[in-house]
């Protein structure tokens, strides 16, 4: 069947979900050069990865700004190989996250990766960025680093000596027709939403008891990250870390 005829049959059964998917803000397919068709109506490219190929609503839409979330990086005092982590991952406080931009940070060379949310699409320079509770991995639909993680449960991060066999997992919020699958909180669904317990008592979101093991995105082994805290005096969106490597 020729381009055209395709093209044209795929419009027409497409037509009312394409434009209500457009209109919800969570589709946006790449026109090939030349295409003159309007966007909502032209043939996904599915060929193209989610991250590149689909846009994000208004409210989760990538910021053209680094963020001015400090991170830092000390070795633990009383292990060796074992680095404590603070970030700043605010993001202007609760009303005003979505003007805000995700901090990514570099676990491998220790430091804040200064980029955008829009290069983060294209940098493998990055291993995991934050922005209040939303936790996003370098892989899938977070990004090119290829980041994947599996989850070692009721284990401090002293008690994991080697990587398990897994199941990794990878960031996957996209589905093929670009529609977002979104947490119960309002932020996107990675494959990390689920990184706390929710304290009835407090309001307040506390880490599992859990080791995240990464596959590292040079592919020399594994790193294992626990996630420790949530605030810093009262205020939430400030991480502590402690990280550590594995074969």
């Amino acid at each position: 069947m020729a381009l055209a005829s395709i093209a044209a049959r795929w419009r027409s059964d497409s037509f009312a979900g394409a434009v209500s998917c457009v209109l919800c803000g969570t589709i946006a397919c790449q026109e090939g050069p030349g295409d003159s068709a309007p966007p909502d109506l032209a043939v996904p490219d599915l060929q193209t990865p989610h991250a590149l190929r689909c846009e994000l609503p208004y409210d989760s839409r990538l910021i053209g700004q680094v963020s001015t979330g400090g991170v830092a990086f000390s070795p633990s005092p009383t292990e060796s190989g074992v680095w404590e982590v603070t970030v700043d991952a605010t993001a202007g406080g609760g009303p005003q996250a979505g003007k805000n931009p995700f901090v990514y940070v570099d676990l491998l060379a220790r430091k804040k990766a200064e980029i955008t949310d829009v290069q983060s699409r294209t940098s493998a320079g990055w291993d995991v960025a934050l922005k209040r509770w939303q936790i996003k991995l370098n892989g899938g639909d977070s990004g090119p680093g290829g980041v994947t993680v599996a989850r070692v449960v009721d284990k401090t991060l002293a008690e994991v000596a080697r990587a398990p066999d897994g199941p990794f997992s990878v960031d996957e919020y996209f589905d093929a027709q670009c529609e977002l699958a979104m947490d119960g909180i309002g932020g996107i669904q990675s494959t990390l939403s689920d990184w706390y317990e929710y304290d009835l008592g407090t309001g307040a979101l506390v880490p599992k008891k859990e080791v995240l093991v990464l596959k590292r995105r040079d592919g020399a082994g594994h790193l294992k990250v626990q996630l420790t805290g949530y605030y810093k005096d009262k205020v939430s969106g400030h991480y502590t870390l402690r990280v550590g490597e594995l074969p």
